[in-house]
């Protein structure tokens, strides 16, 4: 009874710190498809929520003064990453400006928590090119010139004020240049008293020569459909043909002020770091991983480079690195592409002292201002704390002599004394008894960390990774079993051989080696799964934490 109300208090005080967590979690956003439009031309609106926002239930009036809103739907979506199901909920509008110049759509709240402003520029009625032309098909870029290796993006715009079947755009080819598709924008403009649904077609080019790049010709045909139906179903009538005009595009060499290894032309790039624990704050033995993670507007993740690793750089023997696996990715903004590299390495401490890592500089190019810009990371101080000895740790008590004959105490003093030792006995005794419970409770609670089932998948997720030969992730699966095993959770193998029989550690030993080193990994692995399957429970283990070191020479 006493450890269920102990139980349901710790519940009750840690709902508050739990709530609280959760809000902080939830995001609610606004993103648009265009940043400039014009009169008579829809935009695109997004919201999108997740942690239990919902959307549709936002105020929306304050869009009512710059924008009307012509349509509106609603998605659910629903993932399982990592073990937690993730659920986000979007609301598109369709929304049409109501006035020419900068318009504001203005953060929308709910739940405490409100979108972003965005900024957007309305410019006058469009023209379209005279005549009785009722299809209009043409290709452009965003500037005439560019650096080589630089983003420019070039739009195929489709007009139409009719309804056509079987639309098609050839095939091109741009020599000597990298072309990533983005993704459509489909709208409506009216002109006139005529309205228009347009349909652009983005991509995003990278020049790979200096000098001039030419942009061919691009075509479009499709069936025009006639008004009624037919017993064939639409009626069709003649058939479009159109194209559009080459582009020329003049692309810039790297400039001769330009001192960086890599060329990166962006339009904005960024360097930022994270550590896993503070490295001002370590002690001997712990390990921390440094998170790099550079971020490009205007470039692909392809063309990030490798940052210097500080392994390379520095001979410090007192302390030990271990890369980690990179990840290279690239998303689509509103203007094109962003890349982004991110590269992990840990860091062990192996004695105490002070070292500074050295100042990480990557140079870059300024597309949007012509300049040589720099992305820094200032230097490091790392300090790993030295135990303080054992003599020091406990002073001697001075001393103080006593003369004279030891005085007689009064019997109502030893009938007190006395009751102080039966009291003291029967506190002992009752804490003894209390400390026996909470160890029978700690075994149940450790006991599904064994179950069966659960490590026999473990070591069938093992076993995939040694014949998938995939180092990174047999290390995390190796570090998943041993938490069911023991019931706790282990930072390292190093960590893990403090815990283990001696004939596991030594292969876990030599596996360590061959994962940081490489060596031949499928020598380390033969036997392995079999190791760790007759490994005794935790309780038949003996404590070897004094024999061995986290990382042996």
């Amino acid at each position: 009874m006493n450890r269920f109300v102990g139980r349901t208090s710790r519940w009750l005080l840690a709902a508050p710190a739990l709530l609280c967590s959760a809000l902080a979690l939830a995001e609610l956003s606004a993103t648009v498809d265009r940043r400039e439009i014009a009169m008579g031309e829809t935009l695109r609106l997004t919201l999108l929520g997740d942690a239990g926002e919902q959307p549709a239930e936002i105020d929306l009036t304050p869009l009512s003064r710059d924008w009307e809103i012509l349509s509106r739907s609603s998605a659910t979506n629903a993932r399982y990453i990592n073990g937690q199901n993730q659920v986000t909920r979007t609301l598109e509008m369709e929304l049409a400006p109501l006035r020419e110049g900068t318009l504001s759509i203005p953060p929308l709240t709910h739940g405490g928590r409100a979108t972003t402003p965005q900024s957007i520029r309305v410019n006058p009625e469009p023209t379209v090119a005279p005549g009785d032309a009722l299809v209009l098909f043409e290709a452009s870029i965003d500037q005439s010139s560019v650096y080589v290796q630089a983003e420019t993006i070039l739009t195929v715009t489709l007009q139409q004020a009719i309804n056509l079947d079987g639309g098609e755009i050839s095939a091109f080819d741009v020599a000597d240049a990298v072309v990533e598709d983005l993704e459509r924008r489909s709208f409506q403009r009216r002109v006139g008293k005529r309205t228009w649904l347009v349909t652009e077609l983005r991509y995003a080019i990278y020049p790979q020569k200096s000098g001039r790049l030419t942009i061919p010709a691009i075509g479009f045909t499709a069936r025009e459909v006639q008004p009624g139906r037919s017993l064939l179903g639409a009626r069709l009538g003649r058939r479009l043909r159109l194209a559009s005009e080459p582009i020329e595009l003049e692309v810039k060499p790297v400039p001769a002020s330009f001192s960086g290894e890599v060329w990166l032309p962006a339009r904005e790039l960024t360097l930022t770091e994270n550590w896993s624990i503070d490295p001002e704050s370590l002690n001997i033995g712990d390990s921390t991983t440094r998170t790099l993670t550079l971020v490009a507007r205007g470039l692909q993740g392809s063309q990030l480079p490798p940052l210097s690793s500080v392994q390379g750089s520095l001979n410090i023997p007192e302390l030990r690195f271990y890369p980690d696996q990179e990840s290279i990715d690239q998303t689509e903004l509103s203007d094109g592409l962003q890349g982004q590299r991110i590269q992990s390495e840990a860091l062990v401490a192996r004695s105490g002292g002070s070292w500074q890592l050295p100042e990480i500089r990557v140079p870059w190019w300024n597309t949007e201002t012509d300049s040589l810009q720099y992305a820094i990371l200032p230097a490091r101080n790392v300090s790993v704390a030295t135990p303080a000895p054992l003599d020091a740790a406990s002073p001697k008590q001075p001393t103080t002599e006593l003369s004279g004959a030891p005085a007689t105490l009064p019997v109502w003093a030893w009938i007190l004394s006395g009751s102080g030792w039966l009291a003291a006995l029967l506190l002992a005794g009752m804490m003894w008894m209390s400390r026996r419970d909470r160890s029978v409770a700690a075994a149940g609670d450790i006991a599904p960390h064994r179950d069966a089932s659960s490590l026999r998948q473990a070591l069938v997720e093992i076993r995939r990774c040694v014949e998938q030969n995939d180092p990174a992730s047999l290390r995390r699966a190796i570090l998943s079993w041993a938490r069911l095993h023991h019931g706790r959770h282990f930072a390292s193998f190093g960590d893990l051989t403090t815990a283990s029989s001696e004939s596991l550690a030594e292969r876990l030993m030599m596996l360590d080696r061959c994962l940081y080193g490489g060596g031949d990994i499928s020598t380390a692995t033969q036997g392995l799964v079999e190791a760790l399957r007759e490994e005794p429970a935790p309780r038949a283990v003996t404590a070897r934490a004094n024999e061995l070191t986290l990382y042996p020479t």
